[in-house]
């Protein structure tokens, strides 16, 4: 029977893989200004993403069940940034001078470091443990409902 309910956890951590606990969406506008002399170009770029933070590979998830078979003893990875994408951009505002244009590389470039900049913010503001709390709430259900009394988590 033991052997069973082992094969079970295992079977079910595996068809997890990456466990997604945390959606965050996210919106900003970043503005684009070059000038040289009298020439002068400026861009307004409205962009939507979505930061996703979890368990990269639940498959890391090691557990120890007790001699008497009702306590599980699990010990998880930290919670990291699985992907931060944007969904949605545009432009909504330009000004270009042929003199000093702004490129699509510039825009990228500008939207990738306020991308980095809000995951950074949300880090600092306890994202991935509010991820890593919401995965133990996830797991420790998953535990109890095959048959576990008591569930602890490192």
């Amino acid at each position: 029977v033991e052997e069973k309910r082992y094969a079970l956890i295992d079977k079910q951590l595996s068809y997890c893989q990456e466990l997604v606990t945390l959606k965050y969406r996210y919106s900003d506008i970043s503005a684009i200004k070059k000038s040289s002399g009298f020439a002068r170009s400026y861009s307004l770029v409205k962009y939507s993403g979505v930061i996703r933070a979890g368990i990269a590979d639940v498959t890391d998830v090691s557990y120890n069940v007790s001699i008497d078979g009702k306590k599980i003893f699990l010990t998880i990875p930290e919670a990291e940034i699985l992907g931060n994408e944007i969904v949605k951009q545009e432009v909504f505002d330009e000004n270009s001078s042929i003199f000093k244009p702004i490129t699509t590389k510039e825009v990228f470039e500008e939207i990738k470091k306020s991308q980095d900049e809000t995951c950074e913010d949300l880090i600092a503001e306890g994202l991935l443990d509010e991820a890593r709390n919401y995965a133990i709430n996830i797991l420790t259900q998953f535990m109890h409902s095959i048959g576990f009394e008591e569930v602890i988590i490192k």
